[in-house]
């Protein structure tokens, strides 16, 4: 006869440990029913009292064997989890960072780390980590007795980030996280040792060890750049911006001068970035062009055809200390070349008489041009001296002569040359030369 927590186990309503147990307890169950059966049925056979105990003990010994065999095979093949897939037996921990950084800039730290993506146990972490930032001053720190728990420290707990929007925080497979600073705080306490450090956790159970301690000294931020603008030149990228509004006292630093940052914008985005510099696609986060002490710079080694984000720092010096302002207001200037070459000079014509079999013709040749982005010359004729005239050749010439097969003889014509780039601008045409064609 199967009974009635056999049947609840063969259904699958019980999981877990309780398969096992229920298990025990339907043989004990039986062995009860099958107990009561054959006291039942020994009473009616009038038999003995001895006979019944010893059927009822044998009975009992046999659930209880199979009970405890098959609560230890059950507990040897799957412990106390699911029977669905093994569960760790202890929190997931992600290893310590060990490449934290910090530098100032304005009255922000920017922290920059890398995420663990291993385990203590050297399992790869399956969620992404959240993040815990602390930060204290040196003066505050105190010594960790040795009684006291592992890992415990008496920095103060700055700011966190989800695991949710900790990719809003990665560059270039890094994390860079800005820690607001107080302006007061910082004009109190200038000169400050700040100490941080990060922790990370995938479970509310345990968080992760400290990672490497970094110490960054503050000092009041610079103020930030205003007007910076930019102006496109034939040979250079011009910068220039608005000089400080006030000066500084001796205790808030030393002036000294600005650096200029500059990155590449995503051609795709280029034309819309002009018109919102915040909003501009980066290549790659900026990078240090120069540093200046005049309030204007001049980039030559922009290349045609690219845009470019520029910001500029005011920097300011505490003894052997740099501080750098906020970022200016960005902006942004696409390189577009609208510069033609130079017209080309000493341009000769010389006509040629017919002869038996040749025509007559006019032998023009110039001076080359030495724009590097020299695409070609085009030649014009008029028979007038004051009009530009006709192109001559249908493709670019790529060098300085040209022979004209399609004059009369007798008659006068006015030669003029221009240069092309590969921008396709197209130079001032030269000064005109006349050719006359002698008759035969």
């Amino acid at each position: 006869m199967v009974s009635a927590c056999r049947k609840r186990l063969h259904s699958g309503q019980d999981r877990g440990c309780r398969p096992i147990l229920w298990y025990g307890t339907c043989l004990w169950s039986d062995a009860f029913r099958a107990g009561k059966v054959q006291w039942t049925s020994h009473m009616a056979g009038q038999k003995s009292a001895v006979s019944i105990a010893r059927s009822s003990v044998s009975l009992f010994i046999d659930a209880a064997y199979k009970s405890a065999l098959v609560i230890t095979l059950g507990a040897c093949l799957f412990g106390c989890a699911s029977p669905d897939l093994p569960t760790a037996r202890h929190p997931i921990v992600p290893v310590p960072v060990s490449d934290l950084s910090a530098r100032q800039v304005g009255e922000t730290v920017i922290l920059t780390f890398t995420l663990p993506v291993t385990s203590t146990d050297q399992q790869p972490l399956v969620d992404m980590p959240s993040v815990e930032i602390y930060r204290n001053t040196r003066q505050a720190a105190t010594p960790v007795p040795k009684r006291a728990a592992k890992n415990r420290s008496t920095a103060r707990l700055a700011d966190t980030i989800p695991s949710q929007t900790v990719e809003q925080y990665q560059k270039n497979g890094r994390i860079e996280f800005p820690d607001k600073l107080d302006p007061d705080e910082l004009a109190e306490e200038s000169g400050t040792d700040f100490i941080y450090t990060v922790r990370t956790r995938v479970s509310r159970a345990k968080v992760s060890a400290d990672s490497n301690a970094v110490d960054v000294r503050v000092y009041p931020a610079p103020e930030t750049v205003q007007d910076l603008r930019a102006t496109l030149t034939e040979t250079a990228l011009v910068l220039d911006w608005s000089a400080a509004q006030k000066a500084h006292s001796a205790s808030a630093g030393q002036a000294a001068g600005f650096r200029i940052y500059r990155t590449e914008v995503d051609p795709a985005m280029a034309e819309a970035a002009v018109f919102t510099p915040s909003q501009a696609k980066l290549i790659a986060p900026p990078e240090l062009l120069a540093q200046t002490t005049a309030t204007e710079y001049r980039d030559t080694t922009f290349q045609f055809g690219h845009t470019y984000f520029y910001s500029v720092r005011r920097i300011l010096q505490f003894g052997a200390a740099t501080v750098e302002s906020a970022d200016s207001s960005p902006t942004v200037l696409t390189a577009k070349d609208i510069f033609p070459p130079a017209a080309p000079q000493d341009l000769e014509a010389v006509g040629v008489t017919a002869t038996n079999g040749t025509p007559a013709s006019v032998e023009l040749t110039w001076s080359i041009n030495a724009e590097p982005d020299l695409a070609g010359y085009n030649v014009y004729r008029s028979e007038q001296a004051g009009a530009s005239g006709q192109k001559l050749n249908s493709e670019l010439l790529l060098v300085p002569t040209f022979r004209d097969m399609s004059v009369v003889p007798g008659k006068s014509y006015f030669y003029r040359v221009g240069a092309a780039d590969q921008s396709g601008n197209e130079s001032p045409l030269s000064s005109a030369v006349e050719a006359r064609i002698p008759e035969p």
